[in-house]
């Protein structure tokens, strides 16, 4: 997998380089100071990634013109959007959005769900193809099922979330199903995505 990462700012290139060394082999992770050299770099070798800090608004309108040069490959934001401008980048291609205050082992994550073909927008989730209403999940899950969510976010096993909750394994799945037909996930890693922010 080749990745390209952009940032005008060193310090957050290094780190989104970084970032992308967690999931791409050593070497095929280059780095841009800017939206024309990235889009050059891809067009002679291209990408499966894009990860791009978006400095401010003034770039939103050219990430139509970026997904179009990159694609097949999915970009991803590492911005703080507002509803209406995650609305916007979506509707032009962008696949994901990884807010500036986001966990390493969750940037990660998101970053291989979206490798995957899925689709990451942290609490904008509700323009999202498929998913539900971000509205608090507190209503929606039992007490048991925000314990087992938790833990799975942490990224325990059925088995670790049993041992620490002292329950059976089988009713961890059933807890697990519960939770996956509430936040409409298709998986564990993509459930602890979608509620990430709305059950604490």
């Amino acid at each position: 997998m080749r990745a390209i990462a952009v940032s005008r700012y060193p310090v957050c290139l290094d780190g989104l380089l970084r970032l992308l060394s967690e999931i791409a082999e050593p070497g095929q992770v280059v780095g841009a100071s800017g939206l024309e050299d990235a889009v050059a770099q891809a067009r002679d070798t291209p990408v499966d990634l894009m990860i791009l800090d978006l400095a401010n608004d003034e770039e939103l309108p050219d990430l139509k013109r970026v997904v179009d040069a990159i694609a097949p490959a999915p970009l991803v934001l590492f911005a703080m959007l507002s509803p209406a401008q995650g609305q916007m980048a979506y509707e032009t291609g962008v696949r994901g959005c990884l807010p500036k205050t986001v966990a390493r082992e969750l940037s990660v994550a998101a970053l291989k769900l979206v490798l995957a073909g899925g689709h990451y927008f942290s609490d904008v989730g509700e323009f999202v193809g498929g998913a539900r209403s971000a509205s608090s999940l507190k209503g929606r899950l039992s007490g048991r099922q925000l314990e087992v969510l938790r833990l799975i976010e942490l990224g325990q096993t059925n088995k670790e979330i049993a041992k620490a909750l002292g329950i059976s394994v089988a009713t961890v799945k059933l807890h697990v199903q519960a939770i996956l037909n509430v936040t409409g996930a298709r998986n564990r890693t993509e459930a602890a995505l979608r509620a990430r922010g709305q059950i604490r």
